[in-house]
């Protein structure tokens, strides 16, 4: 077996080169390959780039989390794309905005996180439940997302464009008008910041007390926004409320104007009835006074009956009357007491009395 140095030279020295070759190459490109770096890339449409460029930094609180890599322009914004280390998660409710890095005009890009995840991260609380999820890599914040700076050139262009328009005749003569109301009234110019002064010692002596009161709007604002959907409901079912009440009205309306028709007809009915009620009462005077002539004859009718009850009673207190004449219209030829006048018997139907001994006459012989 031949040894390394026995071997071809130029194949060795190629073989090396291409080597190394690679080797070079594959450390370059070791900054193009977001796996490699721990970087994911994220998206945002500007209305306007604001002088961003590839390299300015991406801060969340004011601590780098990334760079720009590009600015491309699309058919409705201008695209910025940055990298953003893999350990960052950013909710899809961030907000981006582009502000000055320094004085010569340096930009950066701040992502705000939003509020709802801020509070949950300081509460201990999960804070994935506070959003809908985190950006991915290739994912766009859209344009109703992001705000850039007000530049001092536009600014200064927009007032040049106003100072052009003012009439220089007219904001002398205002410029003097100004000047003669200050000198005639400074005196009341001059109360004025007094009450201003005073207003501001009684702010700053209840610094506090507004403090709370603010702190307390501020809540006070949280719960309502909280329970919108409840107070949305209650307006609702108030609404709905209303409506029955006033459909209840007008039933109650039509039911009294219901009831005042029958009203006026039976106001009518009795004003037609009147006549015919009054004969009636006269009638009814009339055969109240006949009954009571009636009753009266009953009366006396009746106190004579009760006369003629005793008189027909009294014969039968004495002796046999009764059983006589009862068996006398029965049968009157065999119906005869049987007895003696001391024992009498009682009279049997059909059955002949046995024949009393006729006692001798006076003065007759035997």
């Amino acid at each position: 077996m031949k040894s390394f140095r026995e071997r071809r030279p130029w194949l060795v020295g190629s073989i090396s080169l291409i080597l190394l070759i690679v080797a070079v190459t594959f450390a370059f490109s070791l900054n193009k390959l977001p796996a490699l770096r721990g970087v994911y890339s994220i998206s945002a449409d500007l209305k306007d780039a604001a002088g961003l460029q590839s390299g300015n930094e991406v801060r969340i609180a004011g601590v780098r989390v990334g760079r720009v890599t590009g600015v491309h322009l699309t058919p409705q914004s201008a695209r910025v794309t940055m990298e953003i280390r893999r350990d960052v998660h950013i909710p899809q409710e961030s907000r981006v905005a582009v502000k000055l890095a320094t004085l010569l005009g340096q930009k950066f890009i701040d992502i705000q996180m939003p509020d709802a995840y801020l509070r949950a991260v300081q509460n201990g609380t999960s804070p994935s439940d506070a959003t809908r999820g985190y950006l991915a890599d290739g994912d766009v914040i859209p344009r109703s997302q992001t705000s850039i700076p007000y530049e001092i050139y536009q600014a200064a262009n927009q007032g040049t464009k106003v100072l052009q328009k003012i009439d220089e005749n007219s904001l002398r003569k205002l410029l003097e008008v100004v000047g003669h109301i200050a000198g005639t009234s400074k005196d009341e110019f001059r109360r004025a910041l007094v009450g201003v002064d005073r207003v501001g010692k009684v702010l700053d002596d209840n610094g506090a007390a507004v403090s709370r009161l603010l702190r307390n709007a501020a809540s006070v604002s949280g719960i309502l926004a909280h329970n919108d959907r409840n107070i949305d409901g209650i307006l609702a079912r108030g609404s709905q409320v209303l409506d029955t009440l006033a459909s209840r009205r007008r039933t109650i309306t039509a039911l009294l104007s219901a009831t005042n028709g029958l009203g006026k007809n039976l106001g009518l009915l009795i004003a037609a009835t009147r006549n015919s009620i009054q004969a009636g009462s006269l009638n009814l005077d009339r055969v109240v006074a006949s009954v009571q002539v009636q009753l009266r004859a009953i009366d006396k009718s009746l106190a004579r009956l009760g006369i003629a009850g005793q008189l027909l009673g009294r014969p039968t207190t004495f002796g046999r009357f009764v059983e006589g004449n009862v068996c006398a219209i029965t049968s009157e030829d065999t119906c005869v007491p049987e007895g003696s006048p001391e024992h009498p018997g009682l009279p049997v139907h059909d059955v002949q009395p046995t024949p009393m001994p006729h006692a001798p006459k006076h003065g007759a012989g035997p």
